[in-house]
């Protein structure tokens, strides 16, 4: 009886080339997410094996001498991601007593300009755990568009997760530009106060000058008796006149 290998790795074309051939089946030495792990055999498309795959050496064509390789390449994968996922697992312990603290623009209402997106948390992460991040596993539940705190979901690698809290604070120049349109606002609205509703001051003010220039009563009956008087004289000018 002829040898056969093993069903899990058969494949459904009589070849394995690369030629001519849509899909073919190759053999990855690394984790490639979320495409396989080391050790996974897999059907795939040519020009991702023959452009991609092949080149960054993270799979292999899965020929018969390759696959005999396999079940190791899968107890090592297996290994190293134990090792990784208890490392990442202490990370992901440092970050329950920290804030990410993320500083933006925004206007004087505490609004965005824009919003905080996974590329911006996981650059931060990267920075204050000192290790790559991929924003892939940030999930942000809602747009962030404000400022305050937001606890965020982050996986890091498999089977390794946590919730970090995520500070999202205006920058340096936001305070100050708001400042400055807080000042310009309040100056605004007391000019438009002290137009629009004037001080006890000014209305005193502009009372005593009405008073100033309406005549007194005693000052109305002399200027009636002096024009009665002046038009007595007139009269009596007029008739010695006709007399001569």
């Amino acid at each position: 009886m002829g040898r056969h290998a093993d069903p899990l790795f058969v494949s459904a074309k009589p070849t394995v080339g690369f030629q001519g051939d849509d899909i073919v089946k190759v053999l990855f030495l690394q984790d490639v997410r979320p495409t396989a792990r080391a050790g996974d055999v897999k059907e795939v498309k040519n020009g991702f094996a023959r452009n991609f795959l092949l080149p960054q050496k993270l799979a292999v064509q899965a020929t018969e001498h390759e696959l005999r390789r396999a079940s190791a390449l899968r107890a090592q994968a297996e290994d190293r991601r134990l090792a990784e996922a208890k490392e990442w697992q202490e990370v992901a312990d440092t970050l329950k007593d920290q804030k990410v603290r993320i500083e933006v623009r925004t206007g004087p209402t505490g609004r965005l300009y824009g919003s905080v997106t996974n590329t911006m948390i996981a650059a931060k992460l990267s920075e204050m755990t000192e290790r790559e991040i991929d924003r892939r596993g940030i999930q942000i539940p809602a747009p962030i568009r404000t400022v305050g705190d937001f606890k965020i979901p982050a996986r890091f690698v498999e089977g390794v997760s946590a919730t970090v809290v995520v500070e999202v604070v205006a920058d340096e120049a936001s305070i100050e530009l708001n400042k400055q349109m807080e000042e310009a606002q309040a100056q605004m609205t007391e000019e438009d106060t002290n137009v629009l509703d004037p001080s006890f001051e000014d209305v005193l003010a502009a009372a005593e000058a009405k008073i100033d220039e309406t005549p007194s009563e005693g000052e109305s009956e002399d200027s009636d008796d002096a024009s009665e008087e002046s038009t007595e004289e007139a009269s009596d000018d007029s008739e010695e006149k006709s007399e001569e």
